[in-house]
């Protein structure tokens, strides 16, 4: 494989720096989500689940870091996005921690469908590896959200019905409106491109997280 021009190496050192923010993100995100499972009273194989995806996320942080200095980034602290749970304007508070773990149901989902597209166009061993390993964590970390689905009222899952297009609109916006570029050129060295985004996105919806809604009652068919 051909290493990568000084050009490429500035690009790569600033994406995966800002994926491993992303990843620092989905650690204190999944720690939310921990205390959410907590607070409902998830069933134990779940609450574990979600506590090994809290290590998992940080280990991730560290390897994406790690990627960020290999390709000439500055090593410096880094910080999360934000800290605080997200909250859904006009939700109560128990909706809001069903709506945060079913969120983190589709979102891992969406990992695990652009992880899958990446990896045929990586050619370092390191990469591979850490795809593979990548994606077997977001597997489990998708079963949490929809663990815990599987396991709530009907009642309670009919109410999540208006809300979909509201996470599947966050959804889109995290992982397809974050401005990267049409680079097929650095998909080799781990880059994300927006069409690799956008055809992952679009792939998760169609065939998981729509089927996953409708086996479980909360969308329709139709």
């Amino acid at each position: 494989m051909e290493q990568p021009t000084r050009e490429q190496r500035e690009l790569l050192a600033n994406y995966w720096w800002r994926r491993a923010i992303s990843e620092l993100t989905s650690w204190v995100g999944f720690q939310h989500v921990l205390a959410d499972l907590r607070h409902e009273d998830a069933v134990t194989s779940v609450i574990e689940l979600a506590e090994r995806a809290v290590d998992d996320e940080y280990k991730h942080t560290q390897r994406c870091r790690a990627f960020a200095l290999h390709f000439g980034h500055a090593d410096e602290a880094l910080s999360p996005r934000g800290e605080k749970p997200l909250s859904f304007r006009g939700a109560t508070e128990a909706q809001n921690r069903l709506l945060r773990i079913t969120l983190c149901a589709f979102s891992e989902s969406i990992g695990c469908l652009v992880l899958r597209h990446a990896r045929p166009l990586l050619e370092w061993p390191e990469l591979l590896e850490f795809n593979r390993e990548n994606l077997a964590d977001e597997v489990r970390h998708s079963r949490v959200g929809w663990g815990h689905l599987a396991t709530v009222s009907d009642e309670t899952r009919l109410a999540l019905r208006p809300w979909i297009p509201v996470l599947l609109g966050i959804l889109h916006a995290s992982w397809c409106e974050t401005g990267e570029l049409e680079r097929e050129d650095l998909i080799p060295f781990g880059y994300f491109s927006a069409r690799l985004l956008e055809a992952a996105y679009q792939e998760a919806v169609e065939s998981v997280i729509w089927p996953g809604v409708i086996h479980l009652g909360i969308g329709r068919a139709a």
